[in-house]
């Protein structure tokens, strides 16, 4: 199913001080999902997943990540999961062709 997917980003362009990502469906009105981060939230989100960027980086790059989606879906794959208690993750998968 396509979800449409809104990002916002409060402050300079370069140096975000907040980020937020909606996920909207037009099938059905009642999902809502939504994802707030600040500088010291994706700290705790970059220890977990040992991301290797830093906070001013992590806007372009899910940009960057949600276009691949967009442009080559045969390639690049979003994939939303929810827990039965609310909680979810938004996972980016690549298709290398020889491992998926």
């Amino acid at each position: 199913e396509a979800v449409r997917c809104k990002l916002l980003a409060l402050g300079e362009e370069q140096s975000p001080a907040h980020c937020r990502i909606e996920l909207t469906s037009e099938n059905d009105l009642f999902f809502h999902y939504t994802h707030s981060v600040d500088e010291l939230g994706f700290r705790t989100m970059q220890e977990h997943q040992k991301l290797m960027i830093d906070f001013p980086d992590y806007v372009s790059v899910v940009i960057k990540m949600l276009n691949n989606c967009i442009k080559e879906p045969h390639s690049f794959l979003a994939v939303f999961v929810m827990q039965r208690d609310g909680h979810a993750r938004l996972d980016f998968i690549r298709n290398m062709e020889y491992k998926f």
